[in-house]
This record gives structure tokens, C-alpha cells and sequence, in this order.
């Protein structure tokens, strides 16, 4: 089995950065161009009013939102090879890495996978997060590992 890695949100993060610091440059273009209209009462940009400012800041606030949302959702996968199974997802605090050696048992349904760990611990895994065919291949991933087991007992 080779080593498979599986984003959970998928994103251009390559573009992020610089259509960030654009939307950054935005805002401070609304910014100052409010400043200089209600403080010295004379316009940034010639033909530019206080609106085309405030449409500028709103702009760029938005999209910087959007972007570090998308940013910080880029963290989240679940990722396996021939011996260990290591995942991030959302509403997890830290990364969770599981030997498949110690797993006891499997119980598979649509929504998730409840894992019994050797040493009776029990571990969730929430299929809502990924779409197909992502989730189908996590699913038969997990459906071989459920084999192995059967046929070791």
C-alpha cells in the first residue's frame, strides 16, 4: 500500500497570499480615502467619492475574511500508510495518528467510522467532511483494514 494524503478542503493556496495582500491594499486605499475625505475634506483618487471608498474597504474586508477562513481550513486531511493513520479535522484539536496494529476493531456506516483501539480506547471519524470520491476511498481503505481484521481472528 503506498502513502496517501487526502485534503479535506480543497483550495488554491498558492493564490491566496497575493490576492490577500491585494485585498489588504484595498482596505487601506478605503481607509485612508475615508481619512482624507471627512478629516481634510479633498479626495485620495480624483473622481472618487466617499461611497467608492467605503465599496473598496467593505470589498477587501470581505475577501481578507474569506481568505485566511480558507487558509486556516487548509490544515485539515487525513492521511495513511501501510502502518499508521494520521488525520486533522475540523473541530479536533490536534493531529490524531493511529498504528493500524493496535486497532481492535471497525464499525463502518455512511457518516463515520467508530474505531476500538486495542487497548479499548474508541475513536470517532467523521466522514461529513469529505465528498466523493474522497470518501469512498477513505471508506475502502478502512473496509480492507476491516478484512485483515476478520481474517486474523
Amino acid at each position: 500500500m503506498m502513502n496517501t494524503y487526502i485534503q479535506v478542503y480543497k483550495n488554491r493556496s498558492k493564490y491566496s497570499k497575493p490576492f490577500l495582500f491585494i485585498c489588504l491594499v484595498f482596505s487601506l486605499i478605503g481607509i485612508a480615502g475615508l481619512l482624507m475625505t471627512y478629516i481634510y475634506n479633498k479626495s485620495l483618487i480624483p473622481f472618487f467619492n466617499e461611497s467608492g471608498y467605503f465599496v473598496l474597504l467593505f470589498n477587501g474586508v470581505i475577501w481578507i475574511y474569506i481568505l485566511k477562513d480558507s487558509m486556516r481550513k487548509s490544515k485539515y486531511f487525513v492521511s495513511w500508510d501501510d502502518s499508521e493513520i494520521n488525520y486533522l479535522l475540523p473541530k479536533s484539536e490536534k493531529t490524531e495518528s493511529i498504528r493500524i496494529e493496535n486497532i481492535n476493531s471497525l464499525k463502518i456506516n455512511k457518516s463515520g467510522i467508530v474505531i476500538e483501539l486495542k487497548d479499548n480506547e474508541i475513536r470517532h471519524f467523521n466522514l461529513n467532511y469529505f465528498f466523493f470520491p474522497e470518501r469512498q476511498m477513505i471508506i475502502d481503505f478502512f473496509e480492507e483494514i476491516n478484512k485483515k481484521l476478520k481474517h486474523t481472528f
